[in-house]
């Protein structure tokens, strides 16, 4: 005599769907969060610079200074039409602010628009200081290491040591369950954009390709 098979019915089968996904949708969404963050252990660098945008960042850089993880502060900015001022200058300003001596800070008014063409103003500052520069402190958000990480080395190349330092999220305003908030939700959407925006156009285009995605670079 055969035993009888009990299946689920449909209902059934869409409640046990509903638990699974209630289950794993938190796990998934913490670990696509997590997968952009690069933290490393905070050590002495020669200098510390802190990616342009909001002034948090600014602070943040100018307080590892302060416990003397850094040598000097570098930041990069042009001039900025809506505030009327100069983003580098201004971060100096800020810096200085909280107590970092004028004669350690080194900016770069040069208008920079990417991540990547700030990676490329302080390698120019690093060409000009031969020697004086073996490792970097990178500041930025929480969100955004990932791919500042991986710009910096294509641009700086394996011979600086860089060192990622994210601001903390009460600092900054951004939470570890991002798709809670909308403006954890919007960083880490677009960051997910622009880093496959990157690879494909400073790693695996050339030609025509990559120079139609030029136009994008502002992006």
């Amino acid at each position: 005599m055969s035993a009888t098979r009990h299946t689920l019915p449909g209902w059934g089968k869409l409640i046990l769907g509903l638990v699974v996904l209630a289950v794993l949708f938190v796990p998934v969404m913490r670990a696509l969060g997590n997968f952009l963050v690069v933290s490393d252990v905070p050590q002495k660098v020669d200098l510390i610079t802190a990616s342009s945008g909001p002034e948090y960042r600014i602070l943040y850089a100018a307080q590892l200074f302060q416990r003397s993880y850094g040598k000097m502060l570098f930041f990069t900015g042009g001039y900025n039409e809506f505030d009327n001022r100069y983003e580098a200058g201004w971060s100096r300003t800020l810096a200085t602010q909280q107590g970092v001596p004028p004669e350690d800070i080194y900016t770069d008014d040069t208008t920079v628009t990417s991540t990547y063409e700030e990676a490329k103003r302080l390698k120019a500052f690093i060409d000009a200081h031969p020697g004086e520069i073996q490792s970097v402190m990178i500041v930025t958000d929480m969100y955004h290491t990932r791919r500042a990480q991986w710009t910096y080395r294509k641009v700086l190349g394996d011979g600086i040591t860089l060192v990622m330092a994210p601001v903390p999220y009460a600092q900054a305003g951004y939470t570890k369950d991002w798709w809670l908030n909308s403006f954890s939700r919007e960083l880490v959407l677009k960051e997910y954009a622009k880093y496959a925006f990157y690879l494909l156009r400073y790693q695996y285009s050339s030609g025509p390709l990559q120079r139609f995605l030029a136009k994008f670079d502002k992006w």
